[in-house]
């Protein structure tokens, strides 16, 4: 697929929203804890024995109503699409990479990653984070009812680039935590801070955006909203090559490729952080028209990260 030109500017800023604030996920994922909780309780009630977990499918996600969850794991497992399972492009079909691992960026309730796993054949390392430690608690209570036998609280760390298979769970602030401290942080052979095949934020950059929060930046000593950091930050966590995966329900396609190819999405100067994004592919949705304006209420893009900065 064709590299997109990067646009000049940043769209305007979302107006803040309750929805950009940790306190308001503290309280909607304590809700599911309580809900499930009692749930449990009453299936206790009835019959002996752990519950059946949900089929990863029917666990909430953001962009249900549009189908996204299942239009973004028909693409993440296309024959066409080079971290797939079923991809094709190379040797007659036969991979030739280890399994690639995955970040999923707020992660909720960890539905992606179990999607991906169970329904889409993914059988590397992947790692769910979030801000909001409820939601971990979440994500690991239902990883222990899909995997009786793994520990999802613990390190994915085997010595090695972390690829190891495990599903762990782990609370981070993705704009004021340094991820590559984290003791479940992927290493190379030599024990540097690696980075992941792929990466996925559905709704996370939306929440982001919508938040007040400002952060000074350390080059110019401006204060900037964190929406701003947020392409940058994303960059240093894809591997040279590799991909994330942005599904946005308050930008356009257009938007969302102007913040993260923009002036502002660049990394770091580390192993994994020089390079930018340009756009690998679109996921399309149902057009609606309004006012005489066509639209997607969704978009989802997807980034391949490639080296250099030109």
């Amino acid at each position: 697929m064709s590299a997109t030109s990067h646009p000049s500017s940043r769209p305007t800023h979302l107006d803040p929203s309750e929805l950009g604030t940790k306190e308001y996920w503290d309280r909607y994922y304590q809700n599911d804890l309580d809900n499930d909780d009692s749930d449990a309780e009453q299936e206790g009630d009835d019959e002996a024995g752990a519950p059946e977990p949900p089929d990863p499918s029917d666990l909430e996600s953001w962009f249900d109503d549009v189908g996204a969850p299942a239009k973004t794991l028909e693409f993440l497992t296309s024959d066409s699409f080079p971290l797939s399972p079923n991809y094709t492009g190379n040797n007659g079909g036969a991979p030739t990479q280890a399994a690639p691992t995955v970040l999923d960026l707020g992660t909720g309730n960890g539905s992606a990653l179990f999607s991906l796993r169970l329904e889409g054949g993914y059988a590397g390392c992947m790692v769910g984070v979030d801000y909001s430690s409820q939601s971990v608690e979440l994500a690991r209570k239902l990883c222990r009812q899909y995997f009786p036998a793994s520990d999802s609280s613990s390190p994915a760390s085997d010595g090695g680039d972390g690829r190891d298979g495990r599903i762990t769970f782990e609370v981070l602030d993705l704009i004021n935590d340094n991820p590559t401290t984290q003791p479940w942080w992927p290493r190379d052979a030599e024990g540097a801070p690696s980075a992941f095949d792929l990466v996925l934020d559905k709704g996370t950059f939306d929440a982001i955006s919508l938040s007040s929060s400002t952060t000074t930046e350390p080059s110019t000593g401006q204060d900037r909203r964190i929406c701003e950091l947020y392409p940058s930050r994303v960059l240093d966590m894809v591997k040279p090559h590799g991909f994330l995966l942005v599904t946005s329900c308050n930008w356009t396609e257009d938007e969302v490729v102007s913040w993260f190819t923009g002036a502002g999405a660049t990394g770091s100067e580390s192993a994994n952080g020089t390079g930018k994004f340009e756009v690998y592919g679109r996921i399309r949705y149902p057009v609606f028209e309004f006012g005489g304006q066509k639209g997607q209420g969704v978009a989802s893009v997807c980034f391949r990260k490639t080296t250099g900065t030109s």
